[in-house]
């Protein structure tokens, strides 16, 4: 026979358990790649040492999941780099297929593997239409550059982001 207590103890363990895998299934991680075209481009030299400059860019591009889906991107960012390496803050737009969008930045640091950039970041979801309306959420970027940052330049981005709603 099943006392009060038991019935109390087993209702909380049930709506801890209800509560739980209704955040869960609100959750989503996107994994994705970004294969980006500049389609702007300007720098300044600060002059203060040798090789440091300042930069604006537009790049735009497509994106490409796992599954297959795919979308388009597209960011402006602004570089603050010594001979190349230095910080970037980067605000992005990902358009879905279905009309969604997302809207996140991503911060973070690029290095020199000799002639290519090499991109490491965080990212911060601010927000988005349709399936991501309300979204926030973070993750990381990771990605490259072969060529030095100019109009034309290509460059890829390897993102994964922590969407919660």
């Amino acid at each position: 026979m099943i006392n009060q207590r038991s019935l109390l103890s087993m209702t909380a363990v049930g709506l801890i358990f209800s509560c739980a895998t209704g955040i869960a299934k609100a959750d989503e991680t996107l994994k994705f790649r970004a294969v980006l075209h500049a389609t702007f481009a300007q720098s300044q030299d600060v002059g203060d040492v040798d090789g440091h400059t300042m930069s604006l860019a537009r790049y735009s591009g497509l994106t490409s999941f796992p599954d297959g889906t795919t979308g388009t991107g597209y960011f402006v960012a602004t570089t603050d780099y010594i001979k190349g390496a230095g910080t970037f803050w980067v605000y992005n737009n990902l358009t879905l297929n279905d009309g969604s969008v997302l809207w996140y930045k991503s911060t973070g640091a690029t290095t020199m593997d000799g002639t290519t950039s090499r991109f490491q970041g965080t990212v911060t979801v601010l927000g988005g239409k349709g399936k991501y309306e309300g979204a926030k959420g973070d993750g990381t970027v990771t990605g490259a550059r072969t060529v030095p940052l100019s109009a034309g330049a290509d460059l890829y981005n390897d993102l994964v982001i922590n969407i919660k709603k």
